[in-house]
């Protein structure tokens, strides 16, 4: 019997070590994981002022084990998002300048028509 007691003993010694191990790790005492450099290649695209809809058509995302890799995705969706912004906005700026161009050719024909008169 004395042998059982002695086992219960060390079974909550070992409890108490692993738990206080867990608890000074959480807490910052146990350093810090090591960054490794990404283990894909760089995605081929231009900058997102300059991406097409042919560098969007012809990338080849890395794959990964389940599937592509989120990362890369991500990325090539973020530049695509910029580049059709910026040029909606582009295109917005320039429709503004046509209807207002257009708008005073307008304004000067019919100044021109009551001038006729």
């Amino acid at each position: 019997m004395w042998h059982d007691s002695y086992v219960l003993v060390v079974l909550v010694l070992a409890a108490l070590a692993v738990v206080g191990c867990v608890v000074w790790v959480s807490m910052g005492q146990g350093g810090a994981m090591a960054e490794f450099p990404p283990d894909v290649p760089p995605l081929e695209l231009p900058d997102a002022a300059q991406v097409t809809a042919v560098d969007l058509v012809t990338v080849q995302f890395p794959v990964g084990l389940v599937g592509y890799h989120t990362g890369s995705v991500d990325e090539t969706l973020q530049r695509a998002a910029t580049a059709i912004r910026d040029r909606d906005t582009r295109i917005a700026v320039l429709e503004q300048k046509v209807a207002e161009l257009m708008a005073g050719r307008l304004q000067a024909k019919s100044l021109d028509s009551e001038e006729a008169w």
